[in-house]
């Protein structure tokens, strides 16, 4: 038993330097230290009693699972730079676990096989242990009971450094919910005006265009600060760029919340995303709110959604089936010589797939204008392009692999809209259309402490993201008011001269109208859910735990500095933005879709 314990204990200990020296010790304290030798101790004598209960056959599982757990717990920690929990998975992302899965894959390293090779090595001894075990029923009790105080005693929320299985199991800290003030009967439109002391805001002067085609193209995990990003020396979207110089271009264009699903019906639907961050085509999937393509479709509009990825995924078809699409396809059937490879483990096509079926909807009908919907998918994670496609940054010691890839991915997206750009040109599609191209969220690579990939926070580098608006005969402009996904549809309504065909239950209002300063409301929600004002000079985040942040972005670009504690008036004037608009949100889903809100469950999603 000593031998067995003492090795399961240096199984533990393994596993925290590598943590340590992969994702840091920024949370470590002498209480959680305690609470971690606790927890490294009973678990330590629960598998070290197994060889008295259980014979090695039945045993080899038990001990595969702990150290595929180890090594799982340990790359999320390298990852997300804190403790692997249960409650991080999402019951609605396990229709797509292989390709989460392969996904993650990518993420593998040096490191990850260094620790491998201990923790196998060191399982497989303890798995050949048969020393004499004394005691063995209070052993197991006492293992058991301890494993069940380090779960419900450990400091909440865990450490990085804590016993990574009490920890998985730890529970949420309590949320401290908004207050809920009283809020008018019809009274359900978040309200948008800024409290900052701002001039009249006038509205792009560009010419209305009446039954003009309208293309969206949806760029996926794209960042504004990628626009005009340099690295080695070379331009990462130089077709970007050129498009920005003759576009009316939106410099703090904002995602509502930074996930696909969420910003595709913020933006089409012009609806803020469920309050309990639910992805409504789980949850609400025929919702009443009129979407784009159905107020289109009554204008005799033809219309068409591409995707390089999988629209089956969150039962997105579904929702968009019901909303007046004519046709959709995605990669499951866009895939056509020369492009008819997929890539990286999501299997998604090559986005210059969706040229030939785009052209050929197009000039199919010669009378009545279309809409299109265009989704790319690179550079989604893990960040893949054709194998056949030249890498455009090489090694460099100032970037990150993942950095790396992602910046190639993008490169590779940049070309592939520079082809669809081009071929709608040349077959004179771009002249009767307007082309409106945005990002559908960020893109992070720990701007701020694990922040990495884009649905966790609210940070500039999740959230704020470029918007382009290009027509024949626009005159190019760049706009600095704050605008967001909610603000699209009506913004194409009033560019098609349609803003009467403006529905009470669009929240947002077009982007080319003259008013008052506007902000945006941000909400996420994974494992914790954050919400938000983004306005033009201050930015607010509230954490479902009450913890809260306030940056002056005129000095502080880059969000380092939390100035909550010192200006209390200002803190306040968006607490109460964000707390009415919560509310708002809430008699909003009551009284168009009887949602019955559950708030900070994501399992709610599965109805």
């Amino acid at each position: 038993m000593r031998n067995g314990f003492l090795t399961w204990c240096a199984v533990f200990l393994v596993f925290h330097v590598f943590v340590g020296f992969a994702a840091g010790t920024a949370d470590f304290s002498l209480l959680g230290l305690l609470f971690t030798l606790a927890g490294d101790a009973t678990w330590a004598l629960f598998f070290a009693t197994l060889p008295r209960y259980f014979s090695l056959k039945l045993r080899l599982p038990m001990y595969l699972f702990a150290g595929t757990f180890l090594l799982t717990a340990f790359g999320f920690a390298k990852l997300y730079q804190r403790p692997f929990t249960w409650a991080f998975i999402r019951t609605d992302s396990m229709s797509i676990w292989k390709e989460n899965f392969a996904s993650a894959l990518y993420e593998i390293g040096v490191t990850h096989i260094a620790l491998v090779l201990f923790i196998a090595s060191l399982i497989a001894y303890a798995a050949r242990s048969r020393g004499p075990v004394r005691l063995p029923r209070l052993s197991l009790g006492l293992s058991v009971a301890g494993i069940a105080f380090s779960i419900l005693l450990q400091p909440t929320p865990p450490g990085l450094l804590s016993n990574p299985i009490s920890a998985a199991f730890a529970a949420k800290p309590k949320p401290v919910l908004q207050t809920n003030p009283d809020i008018a009967e019809n009274d359900l439109i978040p309200a948008l005006d800024s409290p900052e002391p701002a001039p009249f805001s006038r509205g792009a002067a560009i010419e209305r265009v009446r039954r003009r085609n309208v293309i969206l193209y949806f760029l996926e995990s794209t960042p504004a600060s990628a626009v005009g990003k340099i690295v080695q020396g070379k331009e990462v979207t130089p077709n970007l760029n050129r498009l920005k110089e003759k576009s009316l271009y939106f410099n703090r264009h904002y995602a509502n919340f930074p996930l696909s699903i969420n910003a595709f019906y913020n933006a089409f639907c012009s609806a803020y995303a469920l309050p309990d961050g639910a992805w409504i085509s789980l949850a609400l999937p025929d919702f009443p709110v009129p979407c784009l393509s159905q107020i289109l479709k009554k204008q005799q509009y033809r219309t068409i959604a591409l995707h390089a990825g999988y629209l089956g995924y969150a039962k997105q078809k579904r929702f968009m089936q019901s909303r007046g699409f004519d046709l959709m396809i995605d990669a499951e059937n866009i895939k056509q010589p020369p492009y008819e490879k997929g890539m990286g483990p999501w299997g998604a096509a090559d986005e210059r797939a969706m040229i030939r079926p785009l052209s050929e909807f197009a000039v199919a009908d010669k009378v009545n204008p279309f809409l299109a919907v265009l989704f790319a998918f690179a550079p989604h994670h893990p960040y893949n392009m054709p194998d056949d496609f030249p890498q455009l940054v090489t090694q460099d010691e100032t970037l990150k692999k993942s950095q790396r890839n992602f910046f190639n991915s993008l490169h590779f997206s940049d070309h592939a809209f520079g082809e669809i750009f081009a071929q709608l040109e040349k077959n004179g599609v771009l002249k009767d259309s307007i082309l409106i191209v945005f990002g559908d969220h960020g893109e992070a690579f720990y701007e701020h402490r694990g922040n990495y990939n884009h649905p966790f926070f609210l940070y500039e580098e999740n959230v704020h993201v470029p918007f382009f608006i290009y027509y024949d005969g626009i005159k190019p402009q760049e706009i600095s008011h704050v605008t967001s996904h909610v603000d699209i549809l009506p913004t194409v309504l009033d560019l098609l001269d349609l803003k009467h065909q403006q529905h009470p239950m669009h929240v947002g209002r077009s982007m080319l109208s003259d008013g008052g300063q506007r902000v945006a409301h941000l909400q996420t929600y994974w494992q914790e859910e954050f919400s938000g004002i983004v306005d033009q000079r201050f930015k607010f985040i509230r954490k479902e735990t009450g913890a809260e942040e306030l940056f002056d972005l005129s000095e502080d670009a880059g969000e380092q500095k939390n100035i909550a504690g010192s200006n209390p008036e200002i803190l306040r004037s968006y607490q109460n933005l964000t707390q009415k608009a919560f509310a708002q949100k809430k008699a909003y889903y009551k009284k168009y879709g009887n949602y019955e809100l559950t708030r900070f469950k994501p399992s709610t999603q599965d109805k």
